[in-house]
C-alpha cells in the first residue's frame, strides 16, 4: 500500500486522530475501495485487476470470507 493526503475538515481530522486503529482501518478499506470505484469506473478490466490484487493482498493480512461476511452484516 502507498500512503496519500487528503484534505478533510477539522472536525473530520479531529476523530481519524481519535478513533481507534480498527475503525481507522475499516474507514481507511472503505475510502480504498470508493475511490477505486471513481478511479477505475471507466476501465472494467484494470478494476477487475485491482479488486482481484486487493483480494490476494487481504488474504494475506487474514481476512476470511467468515470475517468479510461478519463485517457486511454489520453493514446492513
Amino acid at each position: 500500500m502507498e500512503r496519500i493526503v487528503l484534505e478533510v475538515d477539522d472536525k473530520v481530522a479531529k476523530a481519524w486522530r481519535d478513533a481507534p486503529s480498527d475503525k481507522r482501518r475499516d474507514i481507511s478499506n472503505k475510502i480504498n475501495i470508493r475511490m477505486s470505484k471513481e478511479l477505475f469506473e471507466y476501465d472494467k478490466a484494470a478494476f477487475l485487476q485491482y479488486l482481484d490484487g486487493l483480494r490476494n493482498e487481504m488474504a494475506e493480512r487474514g481476512l476470511t470470507q467468515e470475517i468479510l461476511d461478519d463485517i457486511l452484516k454489520d453493514e446492513a
